[in-house]
């Protein structure tokens, strides 16, 4: 009998010599890596749990109930992908409506952002949506008493504008330079007035779904319901949208081959810092002026997920963004950002399912097959994105490193020069 030993090292030898003859032929095989094994986990309980949402029915997909119908994938595919998305219209007006031409680097990279986060809530209302199959009728059937027409028609619009402004970027790759010079003219001519529309449309919808929840007067948290949700949900998408756009610049450069200067992210955290603290204040004296200072010392889940909520979006990002090391350095922007962005789905997800759950008498626990489907969304988008960058003109790349980002574009100079030296107090070295 052999030993098992050597049974398995001549498969894995066996194995290695069929994959060079592959190779020798020209025939290209895939690496079988942990991260490519997550991902196809992923997709595979995801596509099972979109059978059980459009086959089985919303009974066997969610524990969505009718005294608390709205869940995870309100809350987190549609609140959540749309503010997050608001990194697009506010750099895009920086660059196109007040001249920020310091920002255009990183105009695409944001558009690309928000046009995948687009994409992922029109996906994601097709889970949410009780008849999906019925997702066309606000465009022949219009109620115009209703906030989710004006809601929809927002995002069919400004999905449209976003697809019109990344556009360049894929008519860029068409080989017919006759046809692509021509729509890039075209949409040149136009450029302008979808800057301005798609600000507008994109302000409108980020305060519709705030007005959305005025209609829970009564039934949610005080601690969240006010008359001016509408303009706290449009304060808030703000620094949100930009955190997000750092974090996908920051990894672009460190992992995608992509080149920017780092100044850039530092004049983008100058801007979400003062944002949150428009935010604090005016969600203070909100809480203030409607008598709700009381439930915030009160021993409940609520008061907890609050605290949580202002701490991750707020105090500890105001609080960090203030050092001159954290600005100056790309990684601890990234972590500093990370925390905006938890900070902003925590908002979301206590007033779309923690501040109705009291009133509603359910205690609201998603199902494994709600967090399996928007898993699967997300994943796709981050997989778009990737090849997006890698296969489109988003960001220049760098010519001296495939892969590395800050670091190896610092390496690069120290080679060239033969020491040592930092540009604008800027540290490029990544802990």
């Amino acid at each position: 009998m052999r030993p098992a030993g050597r049974t398995g090292a001549a498969v894995s030898t066996r194995a290695g010599i069929a994959r060079r003859e592959l190779v020798m032929a020209g025939i290209r095989v895939p690496r079988i890596t942990l991260w490519r094994v997550v991902v196809a986990v992923i997709f595979a309980a995801g596509l099972y749990a979109t059978y059980a949402r459009f086959a089985l029915g919303f009974s066997q997909a969610t524990h969505r109930t009718d005294p608390q119908p709205w869940g995870l994938w309100v809350g987190l595919g549609t609140l959540c992908g749309v503010g997050l998305s608001a990194g697009g219209f506010g750099i895009a007006a920086a660059v196109y409506l007040l001249g920020f031409e310091r920002y255009r680097p990183v105009l695409r990279t944001a558009v690309l952002v928000s046009f995948l986060g687009y994409m992922s809530v029109i996906v994601g209302m097709m889970y949410e949506l009780g008849l999906p199959w019925r997702i066309w009728h606000p465009i022949f059937t219009w109620n115009r008493h209703s906030m989710l027409f004006e809601v929809s028609w927002c995002v069919m619009l400004y999905s449209t504008v976003l697809t019109l402004e990344f556009s360049p970027a894929l008519v860029e790759k068409i080989p017919s330079k006759g046809l692509r010079a021509w729509y890039l003219t075209q949409q040149h001519r136009i450029l302008i007035g979808l800057m301005l529309v798609g600000c507008l449309l994109s302000s409108l919808h980020q305060s519709f779904l705030g007005w959305l929840y005025l209609l829970t007067k009564g039934k949610l948290d005080p601690l969240w319901y006010t008359p001016y949700l509408t303009t706290l949900f449009y304060l808030s998408t703000i620094p949100a949208g930009l955190a997000v756009t750092v974090m996908a610049l920051y990894l672009c450069v460190r992992s995608l081959n992509g080149k920017l200067d780092p100044k850039v992210l530092t004049e983008l955290s100058r801007v979400i810092a003062p944002m949150l603290a428009l935010y604090g204040i005016f969600r203070g004296v909100d809480l203030v002026t409607h008598g709700a200072i009381p439930y915030l010392v009160r021993w409940r889940e609520e008061t907890f997920s609050f605290w949580l909520e202002i701490g991750l979006f707020v105090v500890a990002p105001l609080v960090l963004l203030t050092l001159e090391k954290v600005q100056n350095n790309p990684q601890f922007l990234y972590w500093t950002c990370s925390l905006v962005v938890m900070g902003f789905m925590a908002n979301r997800l206590n007033v779309s399912i923690t501040g109705l759950q009291a009133s509603a008498g359910v205690y609201y626990v998603p199902k494994w097959t709600e967090f399996a489907a928007t898993l699967m969304v997300l994943t796709a988008v981050v997989m778009a994105f990737r090849c997006a960058v890698i296969y489109l003109d988003i960001l220049p790349k760098n010519e001296h490193a495939r892969r590395g980002g800050w670091r190896r574009q610092r390496r690069h100079r120290n080679r060239v020069s033969g020491f040592r030296f930092q540009v604008s107090g800027f540290r490029f070295q990544l802990a």
